[in-house]
């Protein structure tokens, strides 16, 4: 009968409710993918408060949404990633030698915006200062290639160097593409190109990819074709994004007329030299034209553009876009960045990928 009463007793404690357990909660986190785009504003905008709100950013022509926007300059004080690449197969002993002279007297700037890396392409890549944000090095590696460059140029005096061949160039830029390829920085980052451009419409096509690819790959590209001449006596311009604004930014594809054309004092250090206006149009130019427009860059053909360059640089804007889930065509996308409510345009890659 005990064994009995002792059963059951077991019985009942196991069927007995135990303490209350809190209820059971589900929380979802909805993972929203961005992604950021480098633009440059108008001067008479880059010391204005902007939101969000202000910034449209067309794909393809179709609006994505701007989840922010800020100034390049609050990720940091040094944010940029900065690499300057020496390409020998493309460019003359003359030119590889007035623009890492040019950019040795400018070491300093370089290494204010952020970490620099000196690469050296003869034909293939090899680093020649590993990234540092020290001034010093930078200037020691930069005038040292100059001086290499100086023999070479010397020693080659008496030949006028042909322009690169399409052959030539497409492999130097798939060799350049690759090298990049490897890199994923975070952050703003800027491509500093030593090269030589050419007259030849067979240089079009190599250029026009390697511009889709590295504006895609969110790439500023500046172009180094400097030469030893005098640029001429210099005046004060409207900066390059006004101009932009105030001519091909305004198409029929936009609502409205176009805005009204409005005197800005100029920015102090961008003076333009008359050698500098005719950067523009010359032919020889117009592959690295290219690259540069694509990718928001610039060419730089004499010393004088470096310190506007340099200083206008950290006073870009970052816009960061969200991504569809799913994945779209995985091909070039047209990119444009307005700000309708201030009736300007920024200066953005011209692609997506």
């Amino acid at each position: 009968m005990s064994r009995a009463l002792l059963a059951l007793a077991s019985l009942l404690t196991l069927a007995a409710p135990g303490p209350a357990q809190p209820p059971q909660t589900f929380s979802e986190q909805l993972a929203v993918r961005e992604r950021e785009i480098v633009v440059d504003l108008p001067d008479r905008l880059k010391g204005s408060r902007l939101a969000p709100r202000d910034f449209q950013v067309l794909v393809d022509g179709q609006p994505r949404e701007v989840t922010r926007a800020e100034p390049v300059s609050k990720e940091g004080p040094a944010p940029w990633t900065v690499l300057v690449y020496v390409d020998r197969g493309m460019a003359s002993p003359g030119t590889a030698f007035y623009s890492t002279l040019s950019l040795a007297g400018h070491a300093r700037e370089l290494a204010g915006l952020g970490a620099v890396e000196v690469v050296v392409a003869d034909p293939d890549p090899r680093p020649a200062l590993p990234p540092t944000r020290e001034a010093r090095k930078v200037e020691e590696a930069l005038a040292g290639l100059a001086n290499e460059n100086r023999v070479q140029r010397d020693r080659s005096r008496t030949e006028a160097p042909p322009p690169p061949s399409e052959a030539q160039a497409r492999r130097q830029l798939d060799k350049l593409l690759a090298f990049l390829g490897s890199r994923h920085p975070a952050g703003p980052h800027a491509l500093f190109l030593v090269a030589d451009g050419g007259a030849s419409q067979a240089l079009e096509a190599p250029f026009r990819d390697a511009s889709q690819r590295l504006a895609a790959a969110g790439w500023v590209a500046v172009a180094l074709a400097v030469r030893g001449d005098d640029p001429g006596r210099p005046v004060s311009p409207r900066s390059e994004a006004d101009v932009f604004q105030e001519t091909s930014a305004w198409s029929s594809a936009t609502n409205g007329p176009p805005p009204p054309l409005t005197s800005h004092p100029p920015n102090p250090g961008a003076l333009a030299f008359p050698r500098v206006v005719d950067l523009a149009t010359d032919p020889k130019l117009a592959p690295l034209q290219k690259l540069a427009s694509a990718t928001a860059g610039t060419v730089i053909g004499y010393d004088v553009q470096l310190p506007t360059l340099l200083a206008e640089l950290p006073r870009r804007w970052t816009v960061w876009i969200s991504e569809p889930e799913a994945p779209g065509n995985e091909g070039f996308h047209a990119l444009r960045v307005r700000l309708p409510r201030k009736r300007a345009e920024a200066r953005a890659p011209a692609w997506l990928r």
